[in-house]
């Protein structure tokens, strides 16, 4: 279980190291927020849910996990209309910053790999 969390805190410091340094994931990343700050607002504001359940609702239809069909969603035309604009570029924005983040959890591992391996090598 310690090893467990100690690899996923190193991903998490690797993962923002890398939003800090790299203009590209820095911007997906920025991109990303945007979304979710966009949908949870209009969600909020305009469908009149808590801010809570908005910021629920835009991050579970990002991740393409969107619970439509349950008790609650857009109820307004414009609302609808909104969730079919807003779920194209959302869902395809997170999808781009998962695998860029799964790229620098792999390059971490790989790195760190090799380390260890020099390090055996040296003794």
């Amino acid at each position: 279980m310690m090893t467990s969390l100690l690899v996923l805190s190193m991903f998490g410091y690797d993962i923002v190291k890398r939003l800090t340094r790299d203009t590209y994931f820095r911007a997906i990343g920025t991109a990303v927020l945007l979304m979710l700050v966009v949908g949870t607002l209009f969600f909020w504001l305009h469908e009149g849910r808590s801010f809570l359940d908005a910021f629920a609702y835009s991050s579970m239809t990002m991740a393409m996990n969107s619970p439509y069909g349950v008790h609650w969603g857009p109820t307004t035309t414009f609302g609808v209309i909104f969730q079919v604009v807003y779920v194209f570029p959302s869902v395809g924005l997170f999808l781009l910053f998962v695998l860029e983040a799964g790229k620098t959890m792999v390059q971490s591992y790989e790195d760190t790999s090799k380390q260890i391996a020099e390090r055996k090598a040296t003794r």
